[in-house]
């Protein structure tokens, strides 16, 4: 077993809401992009509710997303983000 998992969270100001024209893209992704991150070799969890929507909780208040995920090392989180559907996004 790692002796250390890797965390990383990403925290954004929306410049629309989340409904809008402007963020549809975004939104309309969310949900292919979670799931590759889910399947992932060395992904371990992400921060969602139980409907398994992250963007529905509002920690630092209703115009502030966040996403936080939790990897089994650097490698894996690096492999997601930079060799996986994720970098079109």
């Amino acid at each position: 077993m790692a002796k250390f998992e890797l965390a990383q969270m990403n925290v954004a100001r929306l410049r629309a809401p989340l409904d809008s024209p402007q963020l549809a893209d975004f939104v309309g992704a969310l949900d292919r992009i979670n799931a590759i991150a889910d399947a992932a070799p060395g992904f371990v969890w992400r921060l969602q509710d139980d409907s398994g929507n992250a963007t529905a909780l509002h920690p630092m208040g209703e115009d502030i997303i966040v996403n936080m995920s939790v990897w089994q090392d650097p490698e894996s989180l690096q492999g997601f983000v930079y060799r996986s559907d994720h970098v079109g996004v």
